[in-house]
C-alpha cells in the first residue's frame, strides 16, 4: 500500500512517543550499554518499575527468589525483554480507553508478540524481539478507532467475518482509514523502524507474501511471522479468526520455507506450549 496515495488518520490523534521509551531506546543503542543509567531511568517511572519488577519475579525467570532491586530485576530480563515490556506498558497506558471489550484485544496483542517472538527464534532471518515489537504495534489502531467512531465495532464484525476482500478494504471504504494506517502512523511516531511501520501498513495485504513488491524483505518476513502469530494467539484464547487465517496460511508458508502442513504443525506446537504453560499456571 502507498501511504502517500491513501486516506489517512481522518483527524484522528496520534499518540506521542512518551519521553521515557524515547530515553530507553537511546540508552539502548549505545555500546556498551550502561545498565546503571537505564535502571536510574526506569526507576524514575513508579508504573513501569512495577512493570519490570513484575515480570522479574515470574517463578520461569527469578527461579522462585525474591527480585526487588530494578538492577537485578534487568539483569534477570535482558535488555531486548526490557524493551518489549516497556513498549508494552506504555503503549497499553497511552492508549487508554474504557471499553471493557479492550480487554481481549490486549491479551490477544500480548499473545500475538509472545508467539511471533518465538517462531522468529524457529525460522530465523528475523530478529525476535523485532517480531515482538511488530507484533505489538500491528492492531494499535483498533482502540484509536473504537474511540473515534460509535459504528468501529459494526465494521470490525464485517471485515472479521469476510472471507474474499482485504480487511483494510472494507474499514476504509466505511471509515475512510484503517487501524494499518494508524498503526502505521503511531509507529513513525514512536520511532519503530520502516521495516516494522511499512509491515504493519500492509500487514493485511496478503497478496504481498507472494510478491512483496515495495516491501523489503524484513517487513516481508514480520507480515508473515505475525500472520501465523495471530492464529497461534486466537486458537490459544479460543477468538481465531479463521477467515483471515485462511486468506494468509499459504502466503505465509511461501514466506517462512515451510510447506502449509508444516507450519500448522509449527502453529500447533505454539499454540501447545501456551495451553500447556497456562494449565501450569492454574494447577
Amino acid at each position: 500500500m502507498d501511504i502517500e496515495s491513501t486516506k489517512t488518520s481522518q483527524g484522528i490523534t496520534i499518540p506521542p512517543c512518551p519521553a521515557i521509551l524515547t530515553q530507553l531506546m537511546e540508552e539502548l543503542k549505545e555500546t556498551p550499554i550502561n545498565s546503571k543509567k537505564i535502571g536510574i531511568l526506569i526507576s524514575q517511572d513508579v508504573g513501569i518499575a512495577a512493570v519490570v519488577t513484575r515480570a522479574a519475579n515470574a517463578p520461569q525467570v527469578s527461579g522462585g527468589k525474591r527480585i526487588e532491586s530494578i538492577s537485578d530485576a534487568i539483569h534477570l530480563i535482558g535488555f531486548g525483554s526490557l524493551a518489549n515490556l516497556v513498549q508494552e506498558a506504555l503503549l497499553h497506558n497511552t492508549i487508554n480507553i474504557s471499553d471493557t471489550s479492550l480487554e481481549r484485544f490486549w491479551d490477544s496483542s500480548r499473545y500475538t508478540a509472545l508467539a511471533a517472538s518465538r517462531l522468529a527464534a524457529v525460522v530465523g532471518h528475523v530478529n525476535p524481539d523485532t517480531a515482538y515489537t511488530f507484533s505489538l504495534f500491528h492492531d494499535c489502531g483498533i482502540p484509536l478507532l473504537v474511540k473515534r467512531y460509535p459504528e468501529y465495532k459494526k465494521v470490525l464484525g464485517l471485515a472479521n467475518k469476510n472471507t474474499v476482500r482485504m480487511f483494510t478494504q472494507i474499514e476504509e471504504e466505511a471509515l475512510g482509514t484503517s487501524h494499518a494506517i494508524l498503526g502505521y502512523y503511531l509507529a513513525r511516531s514512536w520511532g519503530l523502524s520502516d521495516s516494522v511501520s511499512h509491515g504493519i501498513l500492509d500487514h493485511h495485504d496478503y497478496a504481498q507474501l507472494e510478491d512483496p513488491r515495495n516491501l523489503n524483505s524484513e517487513s516481508h518476513r514480520l507480515i508473515a511471522i505475525n500472520c501465523v502469530a495471530e492464529y497461534v494467539a486466537g486458537t490459544h484464547l479460543r477468538s481465531v479468526q479463521e477467515s483471515e487465517w485462511r486468506k494468509a496460511r499459504e502466503g505465509a508458508a511461501l514466506v517462512l520455507g515451510y510447506s502449509p502442513s508444516d507450519l500448522d504443525d509449527v502453529a500447533d506446537d505454539l499454540v501447545y506450549q501456551f495451553d500447556q504453560a497456562l494449565s501450569q499456571q492454574e494447577s
